[in-house]
């Protein structure tokens, strides 16, 4: 089972989950935010599948996703008035949804553009991840399994950065890998290694 929190430490809103009960209990504009999010590994598996299909509805596919999930973030802050709230800030938010409108406006030919904006993101990801894992080896928690799925992420994000006009196809396959991965991050709680996902 895929562990989808309402995890609401101090500054914390939560627009990570570690399980289906926990979405369940959130408010809208987090499940709202969460699901938008989880649809992104079902584009990543329509890239895989299905690449000139994939080339034409992407911006849409992806676009709304992103429109979604970073307004589901935003009204989630705005009503808990904590502008820090969550690992995703209020300006993190408003940036992925100026981006999905960018891409919903852009159109069929911006596949490059998200490929791009998406090894970005991944960068960005990447190093939140990385200050968790430095700081899980300062405590001298596992971090082992953590960190092979970071180094993971931040190989993925690169190479869809580095060169993306080379090959049409192998960059869907790489966009495809990276939107499958993106919305979810190892880690260990009370011993236990879990999956969260965050929007």
């Amino acid at each position: 089972m895929v562990e989808l929190p309402a995890n609401r430490s101090k500054g914390n809103v939560v627009t990570t989950v570690e399980s289906v009960k926990d979405v369940k209990e959130s408010k809208p504009s987090v499940q709202v935010a969460v699901i938008s999010m989880l649809l992104l590994p079902l584009v990543g598996v329509c890239c895989l599948l299905f690449p000139e299909f994939a080339e034409e509805a992407l911006p849409w596919y992806l676009g709304v996703p992103m429109v979604l999930s970073s307004v589901g973030s935003i009204v989630a802050v705005v009503r808990e008035r904590d502008a820090d709230a969550g690992r995703s800030s209020m300006g993190s938010a408003i940036v992925l949804c100026v981006l999905g409108l960018v891409i919903i406006v852009h159109g069929a030919n911006s596949t490059m553009f998200i490929g791009i904006v998406w090894g970005l993101l991944g960068l960005f990801k990447a190093a939140r991840e990385f200050d968790d894992i430095f700081s899980d080896i300062k405590h001298r928690k596992p971090f082992v399994v953590a960190l092979a799925f970071c180094v993971f992420q931040l190989v993925l994000a690169a190479l869809l950065v580095v060169n993306p006009f080379a090959n049409l196809e192998h960059h869907l396959i790489l966009l495809g890998i990276e939107l499958i991965v993106y919305p979810f991050k190892l880690h260990r709680k009370h011993g236990k290694l879990r999956i969260e996902a965050e929007a």
